[in-house]
């Protein structure tokens, strides 16, 4: 029997926020857990002079700036991060976010990296 997801609305302030390596926080506002078959969508809040984690994985993400300021290692290159700014990190690409101001960023993933990270 196939599974019928509804839409659905809910505040940020609604989802938990969890600690991450570097001193940024996260929280997961949409993944598989809520019925999302292709894409999860995160909310993260770097505050000044704080960091999302080095690392690189399979999957490509996008991120879009909500707030603040700060620079986006991507492989070898770091680039300039404002308000409103779209950011594209390909697969097996090293990548890091650094805020000189606090920042709020929205980061789209697969599914699959929710799961890796969440578990089912």
């Amino acid at each position: 029997m196939e599974k019928v997801v509804s839409g659905f609305v809910k505040s940020y302030r609604d989802v938990k926020e969890l600690p991450m390596e570097g001193g940024a926080r996260i929280r997961w506002a949409i993944t598989h857990r809520e019925g999302a078959e292709n894409f999860s969508m995160r909310l993260i809040t770097v505050n000044r002079d704080k960091e999302t984690p080095a690392h690189s994985h399979d999957y490509e993400h996008e991120m879009y700036i909500i707030s603040g300021k700060g620079k986006a290692t991507i492989g070898k290159e770091e680039h300039d991060l404002n308000s409103g700014d779209f950011v594209f990190i390909p697969p097996n690409v090293f990548h890091r976010i650094h805020a000189s101001e606090d920042m709020k960023l929205i980061c789209v993933v697969p599914v699959k990296a929710a799961k890796q990270i969440l578990g089912e």
